[in-house]
């Protein structure tokens, strides 16, 4: 999900809702049942992830940013 909105350039909520619909459908499809609660998880559950994952998001320093770093604490 995070790989494929970095990649394409679109929301979080787009791509996540996108991949429930496509998971909805091929389990249609297959043979599956499909009520009104799956129906709307797969609607909501991208707005929902777009809206939380600021929460629980770890940003580390690019690499070459903690190189840097390293750089200017090491003791000769």
């Amino acid at each position: 999900m995070t790989g494929l909105a970095r990649r394409t350039g679109l929301s979080i909520r787009l791509v996540r809702t996108a991949l429930e619909i496509t998971v909805l459908a091929v389990g249609w499809v297959l043979g599956g049942i499909v009520g009104a609660g799956t129906v709307l998880y797969a609607l909501l559950i991208g707005p929902a992830v777009q809206a939380f994952l600021p929460l629980v998001t770890v940003r580390l320093p690019s690499p070459s940013a903690a190189s840097a770093q390293k750089d200017l604490t090491r003791t000769p």
